[in-house]
């Protein structure tokens, strides 16, 4: 895609109004970003997008484009940054020397709109959207197990954001069935994928998720995975289950919410 102006950005963003536009001046450093990488490049594409959508009168369009584009907006090294700008980390503070490392994954569903969310117990958390009908993307490759395969991408989520202290640390689903599979990859079964899920290569030239995740569990023998019952209190699982419900829906006050639930629920886990 050829490189935009701020001056174009700027020219496009008087095509939109009220809280898309809001909502798209939010993404401009991803609408101007030359960064190599691709959940950047497709957030950067996808604002544009939304603006060939307003320049129509298709307003419904841009705002579809713009949920995309903040899904990609919302990966782990944060917005594109100016030098001497803060880091955008998910992370609340206070926990950050808290051990072991506990973390707890979950998943959410409505419709063909899908949310993940994570929390560990050292205060780093996460949350995706998922929108599989969305233009210009692949279509759903979760097949008919999208339920399942939403909950193994959050526990996706939740391992990469354990880093080097997965090999030690235990995560938490109220999933048997993600479950049971996560144990099939560790024990080295990595060819093991739910139905119908789609193992072409992915736009981006990255492997399936699955198969990435298949791969990075079969070399965690020690991370303890175990089953945590839903909705009976458990704070880590309470507080995945809340960020996968607020991806899901994407308040325009997510980030607020978020932090102050992580935040609750970490402070619930600790006190016991």
């Amino acid at each position: 895609m050829i490189s935009r102006s701020a001056a174009e950005f700027d020219a496009s963003l008087t095509l939109l109004a009220g809280d898309l536009a809001q909502r798209a001046k939010s993404l401009r450093a991803y609408a101007l970003t030359t960064a190599d990488c691709a959940d950047c490049r497709r957030a950067r594409e996808l604002v544009w997008l939304a603006f060939d959508a307003a320049f129509v009168g298709d307003r419904a369009s841009a705002g579809r484009m713009l949920a995309s584009a903040e899904e990609f907006s919302g990966h782990s090294h944060g917005a594109p940054r100016a030098a001497g700008a803060k880091s955008q980390a998910s992370v609340v503070p206070g926990f950050e020397d808290r051990r072991p490392l506990v973390a707890a994954s979950d998943a959410a569903y409505k419709g063909r709109c899908g949310g993940l969310g994570f929390v560990v117990s050292n205060g780093r958390y996460g949350m995706k959207r998922w929108l599989p009908d969305t233009r210009r993307r692949l279509m759903d490759p979760s097949g008919q197990s999208k339920v399942l395969v939403a909950e193994l991408r959050a526990a996706a989520m939740a391992i990469k954001a354990l880093g080097d202290g997965a090999g030690k640390a235990s995560l938490l689903l109220d999933s048997l069935g993600a479950i049971a599979y996560l144990r099939a990859w560790q024990r080295g079964d990595v060819g093991r994928m739910p139905d119908g899920y789609n193992l072409r290569p992915r736009a981006s030239g990255a492997k399936p998720t699955l198969v990435a995740l298949a791969a990075r569990v079969a070399k965690l023998p020690r991370l303890r995975i175990e089953h945590v019952k839903g909705h009976a209190g458990h704070p880590l699982n309470e507080a995945a289950d809340a960020l996968a419900d607020i991806a899901m829906r994407s308040p325009e006050d997510r980030r607020e919410r978020a932090e102050g639930i992580v935040e609750a629920f970490l402070k619930a886990w600790h006190a016991v």
